[in-house]
């Protein structure tokens, strides 16, 4: 499975942060504990079968001497999987918005219709095609991250 991450800031901020961003895929497991109890773990992607949830997390790493601010990372839902609604999160300050249109426009939630006229519906999370996340600031030395789950068609 395959996924395109893009992330983007002023260039000057870039080259004083120097930010690289590390994508990672997991799938929860169930095991059991020596004590006979069952956990679950996020563990790394494998054999993922219909209706498996995937947790996409984007680990973001400012090694630079300076701080990034306004870093945006625009990630694509891939292809057959569905967002899983309000599971998009940030480790710091950040705004999350979503597409419908392939990453042309992103918009709050409430925002986002689909068709025309009496076919005109407020979109559904599992129609959001994109989401955006701009995290405020990256400080000098430090890691954050953003994250969603999608659900395998």
């Amino acid at each position: 499975m395959k996924k395109f991450v893009m992330v983007s800031a002023l260039l000057l901020t870039m080259v004083q942060a120097n930010v690289t961003i590390n994508s990672a895929s997991f799938q929860e497991q169930t095991k059991v504990t020596p004590s006979g109890e069952k956990v679950k773990e996020w563990v790394k992607a494998s054999k993922v079968v219909p209706g498996t949830v995937i947790r996409y997390v984007n680990t973001l790493d400012n090694s630079g001497d300076k701080s990034a601010r306004k870093l945006v990372v625009n990630n694509p839902i891939p292809e057959n999987m569905e967002y899983v609604a309000g599971s998009a999160a940030c480790q710091s300050a950040c705004s999350i918005s979503y597409s419908i249109d392939g990453g042309k426009t992103y918009n709050q939630p409430e925002e986002l219709f689909l068709g025309v006229g009496k076919n005109r519906h407020l979109a559904k999370a599992s129609e959001y095609t994109d989401i955006r996340w701009v995290v405020d600031s990256l400080g000098a030395k430090t890691q954050s991250g953003v994250e969603y789950k999608a659900r395998l068609k």
